[in-house]
């Protein structure tokens, strides 16, 4: 199949809710260069198709994660506004194949961003908020298995977000060592802290602003930027109860 062809599976296999082969199994010289290729298809496609671009997500933003796969850079990829969740809504389990979820910091941003040769000080001085947020991850691959080059065009499994109402900017100098944890069902299945997110999620921000700038791209001021995931993905099913607790607030949803 040609990069069109796989852009077009893959947007159909989030529409329909039907897992497909993992990509790198049946096209062999499948490039990190054809996976982002695919994935700039894909999002033109939801847009040719009415979608609405809401603003950006990173991946691989742990040093375990990126040890993993022995690629110590974090990825990239986008979210549509057809994403976002009401905050305390529902999850609707027919729209989803094998849903995963993550707390994240959300950013914010007052001003364009443009790359390359963007610092943490310029992300700072063009915050507009940063935000308790939880995201969906939903790979369209079966038996959630996939290579680096597979998750790429599967844009990175983008599937939902929930963005919280308090805005911590006020309290960016102990963002960092901020306690969270992840519910599921009233029991505690993870704990951690932004600073697992390269050590500051502004960095997120900063190597997502130098990114795009090698595609001409740029963060426009009020899009979202989910930072990356601070703790590990946790699975959830039908009629299962999630909450990510910060200091400030809870966000939470109810599969259906």
């Amino acid at each position: 199949m040609n990069n069109q062809s796989i852009a077009e599976m893959l947007r159909q296999a989030l529409m329909n809710q039907r897992a497909v082969p993992q990509i790198s199994k049946t096209e062999t010289q499948f490039s990190l260069k054809d996976a982002r290729e695919v994935q700039d298809l894909s999002c033109i496609l939801a847009q040719e198709a009415g979608e609405n671009l809401a603003g950006y997500k990173m991946g691989l933003t742990s040093k375990a994660k990126q040890r993993d796969v022995n690629v110590y850079e974090p990825i990239r990829g986008y979210i549509l506004k057809s994403f976002e969740i009401p905050k305390g809504g529902t999850v609707k389990m027919g729209a989803r194949i094998h849903p995963r979820v993550e707390p994240e910091v959300a950013v914010v941003l007052n001003r364009e961003l443009k790359g390359p040769g963007v610092t943490l000080r310029d992300v700072v001085s063009a915050l507009e908020g940063i935000y308790p947020a939880l995201e969906i991850v939903d790979s369209r691959y079966e038996n959630f298995v996939f290579k680096l080059e597979d998750v790429i065009a599967d844009n990175t499994s983008a599937a939902g977000f929930m963005v919280g109402r308090v805005n911590l900017l006020s309290e960016l100098n102990d963002l960092n060592l901020m306690g969270i944890c992840v519910r599921k069902n009233g029991a505690i299945v993870e704990t951690g802290a932004p600073s697992a997110v390269l050590g500051d999620p502004l960095l997120s921000v900063v190597s997502l602003a130098n990114s795009l700038a090698e595609e001409a791209k740029s963060i426009l001021p009020g899009m979202v930027i989910l930072t990356g995931g601070i703790t590990q993905s946790v699975p959830f099913k039908r009629n299962d109860r999630i909450e990510v607790e910060w200091p400030q607030e809870v966000l939470s949803f109810t599969a259906e």
